[in-house]
């Protein structure tokens, strides 16, 4: 049931309602500019609020809101990366490039500012949410401004063009999802995601037979509609064209944020088949056969989004393409940790009952297989906001043209690997910046997109280490796909360097003008102040994504939960 509990602990998600509608009336009714730095204030202040809610160790439930050391950790990187894109989009140079005006269009509107307050709303619900029906309307409240967002920031052609396919593409996605979501329904007869675990767990016969039958029905819907917000195979045709069409900062949001939202589903998703007391009692067939054909599939997608995204970006030399089809491969590293969870899971409920030794070791890697993902998903996200802070900060070309020579030629953006050509001798601290995030993104020691890989490699080579590798064998499985991914990180390599290389080995033939506004650079130092840190101490930030890792993959009675709220079947 609702109550004002509810209401305290969804504070910050108010305060960034409250903060978009200030906003939203702002500008239209008492002439206020400057909405991005209304959205940073408001961010800041629902950061303020999330710092005093309960989180290590302590779970909370009220009225569908379920508040845990996973939701704490999902808060905060929506909330700190918000606050990073939030200076991105701000600094961003929102004028079509076809564009002859002689001003630009700086800060943004606070129509703009306003959807981007609302969708971190939305992404922050949905990582607190213990409903299906508030899981469902935290995504919607993330697809819908993003929707406006590409539509707003871009009106020539080629942006609405993007807006569009992704506005259908993710109609398709949430619809399908949907359709997921009412299958769980009737397996459990709640849209608690409490109740729905408690049925799937269920060793009765009648309802352990029913939610054999459906579960692949409902697994397959939702997990689709996770890939189309992680950009995985076969969801990520729509990303480089998006990309390329839209702008920097918008670019920016895209490949960060509605990852987070994907892997929050799928961590939500796996949870399902875990129950709290497996350590000494068994659960029904059906989370066994949820959790072998989660892992399964999650591995394929993992093995294909990774190789198809990295091969995809190696004849790319559309700056943003590239780091679309990048964002693909970054997709399925993301898919490994969940896949090495949900084989650690299904291990753990396939076991006989009371073998603790074995039950500590397995929960152990599933523990390690979702820090791994919410370790690298941290180290992905900062360097890839800082990369497009860059660009949109360098802004534009410097035209070829003299005053002799006619008309001013229409400004053209930074668009092609080539346009970074020389940028170390015209720019020397965004090209040190661009280097560090690609270098980062390409896994090269000590830097934090090394360790987020490690930790990825390690987990998945312990999945069944003392079994022998047997044709078919989990083991072989997980091997394969440790292989996989550093050959995939490889591959990678040769791309991130073709940019280090266009900065610091080839000469400047046109340079850019740096015209994209201070607070693209600002995006873009604090970015590389964050990664530097991880570098030199990445121990709080694995610490975190263990602990929030812990609360998925080994879950506790909810011993300081409000248990009278959890609706029952």
């Amino acid at each position: 049931m609702t109550s004002l509990q509810t209401f305290a602990l969804l504070s910050p998600e108010i305060v960034l309602v409250a903060a978009a509608l200030v906003a939203f009336l702002g500008g239209a009714f008492a002439g206020i500019r400057h909405g991005w730095l209304v959205a940073l204030i408001g961010i800041l202040a629902a950061l303020s609020l999330v710092g005093g809610q309960p989180g290590d160790g302590a779970t909370v439930t009220s009225g569908g809101i379920r508040i845990d050391a996973f939701s704490t950790f999902v808060r905060w990187a929506v909330l700190g990366t918000g606050a990073l894109l939030a200076l991105v989009q701000s600094g961003d140079i929102f004028a079509s490039a076809v564009s002859r005006g002689p001003g630009l269009h700086r800060g943004g509107t606070c129509e703009e500012a306003g959807t981007f307050l609302v969708m971190l709303a939305g992404l922050s619900l949905v990582g607190v949410a213990g409903d299906l029906v508030l899981l469902f309307i935290g995504l919607e409240l993330v697809s819908i401004p993003t929707y406006v967002l590409l539509a707003l920031k871009r009106t020539d052609a080629r942006g609405q063009e993007a807006a569009l396919k992704y506005f259908f593409l993710s109609l398709i996605a949430s619809a399908v999802f949907l359709y997921g979501a009412a299958t769980l329904y009737g397996i459990a007869g709640t849209t608690s995601l409490q109740g729905i675990a408690t049925a799937i767990q269920s060793p009765a016969p009648v309802s352990s037979g029913m939610a054999t039958v459906l579960l692949p029905v409902a697994l397959g819907m939702t997990v689709v509609g996770a890939a189309f917000r992680l950009a995985a195979v076969p969801m990520h045709f729509y990303a480089p064209d998006v990309y390329e069409g839209t702008s920097p900062g918008n670019a920016a949001v895209l490949s960060t944020l509605p990852k987070l939202a994907g892997v929050v589903m799928l961590g939500r998703l796996l949870a399902l088949g875990i129950s709290a007391e497996s350590e000494t009692a068994g659960v029904g067939p059906a989370a066994v056969a949820h959790l072998d054909l989660f892992w399964q599939l999650t591995a394929v997608l993992a093995a294909v989004t990774m190789t198809v995204g990295n091969v995809m970006a190696l004849w790319q030399n559309n700056l943003r393409r590239l780091l679309a089809c990048s964002s693909i491969a970054h997709a399925g590293y993301l898919l490994v940790g969940i896949a090495v969870a949900a084989a650690a899971a299904a291990t753990q409920a396939g076991q006989p009952l009371g073998d603790v030794a074995a039950s500590d070791g397995r929960w152990t890697l599933a523990l390690g297989g979702m820090t791994a993902t919410l370790f690298y998903l941290a180290t992905y996200m900062l360097p890839t906001a800082g990369i497009f802070g860059a660009i949109a900060y360098l802004g534009h070309r410097w035209p070829e043209w003299t005053a002799t020579s006619g008309p001013r030629p229409p400004r053209e953006e930074i668009t092609s690997v080539g346009d970074l050509d020389g940028l170390a001798s015209t720019n020397p601290v965004a090209a040190f910046a661009i280097a560090l995030f690609v270098l980062s993104l390409a896994g090269i020691p000590p830097l934090p997109g090394f360790w987020g890989k490690l930790t990825l490699t390690v987990s998945a080579l312990e999945v069944d280490w003392t079994s022998p590798v047997a044709l078919g064998s989990r083991r072989t499985w997980f091997l394969s796909l440790a292989v996989i991914l550093v050959l995939n990180a490889a591959i990678a390599a040769a791309y991130y360097l073709r940019i280090i290389a266009a900065m610091y080995f080839k000469s400047t033939k046109r340079g850019v003008q740096a015209d994209g506004g201070l607070a693209g650079g600002l995006a873009m130092l604090a970015c590389v102040a964050l990664v530097i840190l991880i570098t030199i101490q990445p121990r709080s930030l694995l610490a975190a994504a263990t602990r929030a890792g812990k609360t998925l993959t080994s879950p506790v009675p909810l011993a300081t939960a409000d248990l009278d709220t959890i609706p029952r079947p």
